[in-house]
This record gives structure tokens, C-alpha cells and sequence, in this order.
């Protein structure tokens, strides 16, 4: 696992995945965004921002990638 998130922009994309899957399952089985709107507004609306937040951490990691650079730490 050290190998693959051996830099910022991994460790994010992994972070937004595990975000956006919660996120996902939270909407699928907790009866709270329909029983309160406003945690199924901000529930609901995570998931595309989530996925954006992946594009973009996906084309910058393909950027670096490129680059042939690594921020290891």
C-alpha cells in the first residue's frame, strides 16, 4: 500500500473515493435525506462534487505523472 500512496495527490484521490462511496451508501440506505431536506440537499449534492474532485485529482496525478515527478515525503 506504501508504494501506490507515496504521494499527495494518491492519498487524496484515495480520501475522495472513500468519501464519495460513503457518501454514496449513506444516500442508499439512511432514511435521513428524505426524512430531513436539508441533509438529503447536502447528502445528494456530495456526490458530484466528490466526482469532480476526482477528475480533477485524477487529471493532475496523470500531469505529474508526465512530469516524471513525485512529492514523496
Amino acid at each position: 500500500m506504501r508504494q501506490v500512496f507515496n504521494d499527495w495527490l494518491t492519498r487524496a484521490a484515495g480520501l475522495v473515493l472513500v468519501l464519495a462511496a460513503a457518501t454514496v451508501l449513506f444516500n442508499i440506505y439512511s432514511g435521513l435525506p428524505e426524512e430531513y431536506p436539508l441533509v438529503g440537499v447536502f447528502a445528494y449534492s456530495l456526490v458530484p462534487i466528490l466526482f469532480a474532485a476526482g477528475g480533477i485529482i485524477f487529471v493532475l496525478a496523470i500531469l505529474q505523472f508526465a512530469r516524471g515527478g513525485s512529492d514523496e515525503k
